[in-house]
């Protein structure tokens, strides 16, 4: 019986073979996935979703230059440039939506106040999405908050 020995010619045939192996497993992996990239509303949700872009760059201006720092009580003011007619924050867990919450806000004029002080959960971290509402437009701030 002859001795097998293994040299360059197997050691090539072996590497294609196990890229070949490879790339089959890959493409079995990528089928087995079910996204559905596409709707049957896709207009009216791209609509909806221009709304959303055309409030965050208002958002944008309207909240610059806004330090986000708690006062004394724990509350955080907001001094902006128009008159508001209302607002509304969400806070949303990076993690789990059931601690998700809507987070009191009162405002005045054009004072803006988030009250953080009557949150329960203490630093955890949020997606906050502030929204202002200035006639019929509204004004979308989304930012990352540890409290």
């Amino acid at each position: 019986m002859t001795k097998f020995k293994f040299n360059w010619g197997w050691g090539i045939f072996l590497t294609m073979t196990l890229f070949v192996l490879a790339m089959v497993y890959t493409v079995y992996l990528t089928m087995q996935n079910d996204y559905i990239l596409e709707s049957d509303n896709y207009y009216q949700e791209t609509l909806e979703y221009d709304g959303v872009i055309v409030a965050e760059r208002y958002g944008k201006t309207l909240f610059e230059g806004q330090i986000w720092k708690l006062d004394s009580t724990g509350n955080m003011t907001f001094t902006l440039p128009l008159k508001i007619d209302s607002a509304q924050c969400k806070l949303l867990h990076p993690a789990d939506t059931k601690y998700d919450r809507e987070l009191p806000v009162t405002f005045e004029s054009n004072e803006l106040t988030l009250l953080f002080s009557e949150l329960p959960l203490q630093n955890q971290l949020w997606r906050v999405e502030l929204s202002a509402f200035i006639g019929e437009n509204e004004a979308l701030l989304r930012k990352k908050w540890k409290h």
